[in-house]
C-alpha cells in the first residue's frame, strides 16, 4: 500500500492538501449554478488545451499530470459544451466545443470506428467508444448543419452494426473485450441518430441491444454485465450509464418496458443515497452496497437520471434525490483554489483515494456535472431547458 501511495505522488504539496481535506471531510461552500458551471467549464477548456492533441484529456492525476486527448469522452462533452454555451450565451465556448467535432473527424478510423482509449495509443476500435462519439458529432451538426458532421455519425453506426451479434449484443471491441450492458448508451445514440436520419436498421439495431439488455434482468431490477468485467462489482457510474441509456431510448421510442425499468432501478437507487448526499461507489446483484467510497461521476450521472425521471413523472422524490446529491457535489467542486489543474474539476472518488480512479480527476465527472446542473437550472430555476442530457 505505501509503495502504492508512493507512485501516485502521495508526496507532493498538492496531494496531500487534498488528502488531509477529504480526511478531515472538508468542503466548500455551496455557490449559485452559474458559478459551480463556470469554473466547471473553463476546466474542461483547460484539459482541451493542456494535450495539444486537440481532444479534451482524459483527466488530471497526480501521479501522470495531465491525460491524453481521449476520443470517447470528448464525444459526449462536446453537447455539454454546447449546452452551456446556449445558457450562458457563451460563443467562444460554441466554438471551442465545434472545434473538438472536427478534431474527432480527424481522428476516425477509416472502418468508422473511434479508437478505445487516449490517442497516443493507437488503440483499436471501440464499440461504446464509438457510440458516445455519434452523440458530439450529432450535437454539433444540429448547431451547423454541416454534412461532415452527420456523415462521420453515420459511418461509424455502419461499424457499429456491421459488428453487432444477432441478439443485438456486441460481443466484441469493447473495453477489456468483454459483454457490458452499459451499452444502452450506445444504443441510445443510434436511436438519436435513426431520428435525425430516418433510417429504420439503424433503430432496429438499437432496439435490438436495448432488449437485450432487458432479457439480463433480474426480478429486483439488477442488470447483468454493468461491471467491467464479470467477475468484479459494478461502479454507481457503469449503472447509471446502463440506466440513462435504458430511459432516453425508452423516452424516444415510446417504449414504456424500457421506460419502467430506469425508473424501477431509479427509485432503488434513491433510496441508497446518504443523508449528505454521497453513495456508495460499488454495489452488488442485491443492491448491496460493496464500498464505502463515493464514485462522484456515477451520483452526477444519476442527479442527471432523477432530475429527467422527475421531469417525466412528476414524483417529487427524484428530484428531492437529484438536489441532495447535486449540492454534495456542489461542496466537493472546489472554485476558489489556484491550481488551475484541479480548479473547477470533480475527483473521480471521495475520498480521493477511494477506488475509482484514485488521485484522478477525470474530465467525464465534469461532463455529467455540467448536465446535472443545467436540468437543475431547468427544474428549479425555470429557466430554459438546453440540455439535451447526451
Amino acid at each position: 500500500m505505501l509503495l502504492k501511495l508512493i507512485k501516485k505522488r502521495i508526496y507532493s504539496p498538492a496531494f496531500l492538501l487534498s488528502i488531509i481535506r477529504d480526511f478531515l471531510d472538508i468542503r466548500g461552500p455551496v455557490r449559485e449554478n452559474a458559478v459551480h458551471l463556470h469554473e466547471a467549464v473553463q476546466w474542461i477548456l483547460r484539459a482541451q488545451a493542456a494535450t495539444g492533441y486537440g481532444g479534451v484529456a482524459l483527466g488530471y492525476s497526480y501521479e501522470d499530470g495531465w491525460i491524453h486527448s481521449y476520443p470517447e469522452v470528448t464525444g459526449y462533452i462536446i453537447p455539454s459544451l454546447l449546452s452551456y454555451a446556449e445558457y450562458a450565451e457563451d460563443d467562444r465556448v460554441r466554438k471551442r466545443a465545434l472545434a473538438l467535432a472536427e478534431w474527432e473527424l480527424k481522428i476516425q478510423l477509416d472502418c468508422g470506428a473511434f479508437p478505445g482509449h487516449t490517442i497516443h495509443r493507437n488503440d483499436l476500435p471501440a464499440i461504446f467508444n464509438t457510440g458516445q462519439v455519434i452523440f458530439g458529432l450529432l450535437a454539433a451538426y444540429h448547431q451547423t448543419k454541416q454534412q461532415n458532421l452527420l456523415d462521420g455519425a453515420i459511418k461509424a453506426a455502419h461499424w457499429l452494426l456491421s459488428v453487432q451479434s444477432e441478439d443485438g449484443c456486441w460481443r466484441n471491441y469493447d473495453y477489456r473485450n468483454e459483454v457490458h450492458s452499459y451499452n444502452t448508451r450506445t444504443a441510445w445514440a443510434l436511436v438519436e441518430l435513426s431520428s435525425e436520419t430516418s433510417c429504420r436498421k439503424t433503430r432496429n439495431a438499437a432496439l435490438q441491444n436495448l432488449k437485450w439488455a432487458i432479457k439480463q434482468k433480474y426480478e429486483n431490477g439488477w442488470i447483468d454485465f454493468m461491471a467491467f468485467s464479470p467477475d468484479e462489482y459494478p461502479y454507481l457510474h457503469t449503472i447509471a450509464y446502463t440506466i440513462q441509456g435504458l430511459l432516453e431510448s425508452g423516452i424516444r421510442l415510446n417504449d414504456e418496458s424500457l421506460i419502467q425499468t430506469a425508473l424501477h432501478n431509479s427509485r432503488v437507487l434513491l433510496k441508497l443515497i446518504r443523508s449528505n448526499g454521497s453513495m456508495a461507489g460499488e454495489f452488488d446483484r442485491d443492491w448491496k452496497p460493496k464500498a464505502r467510497y463515493s464514485c462522484l461521476t456515477g451520483i452526477a450521472q444519476m442527479a442527471v437520471v432523477w432530475y429527467r425521471a422527475f421531469m417525466i413523472t412528476g414524483e417529487e422524490n427524484f428530484k428531492l434525490g437529484a438536489v441532495r446529491a447535486a449540492k454534495y457535489l456542489k461542496s466537493l467542486q472546489n472554485c476558489t483554489i489556484q491550481n488551475p489543474n484541479i480548479r473547477g474539476a470533480l475527483k473521480g472518488s471521495h475520498p480521493i483515494w477511494g477506488r475509482y480512479l484514485f488521485g484522478t480527476y477525470p474530465s467525464w465527472s465534469v461532463k455529467f456535472f455540467i448536465d446535472c446542473l443545467l436540468l437543475e437550472e431547468a427544474v428549479l430555476n425555470d429557466r430554459k431547458m438546453v440540455v439535451s442530457c447526451w
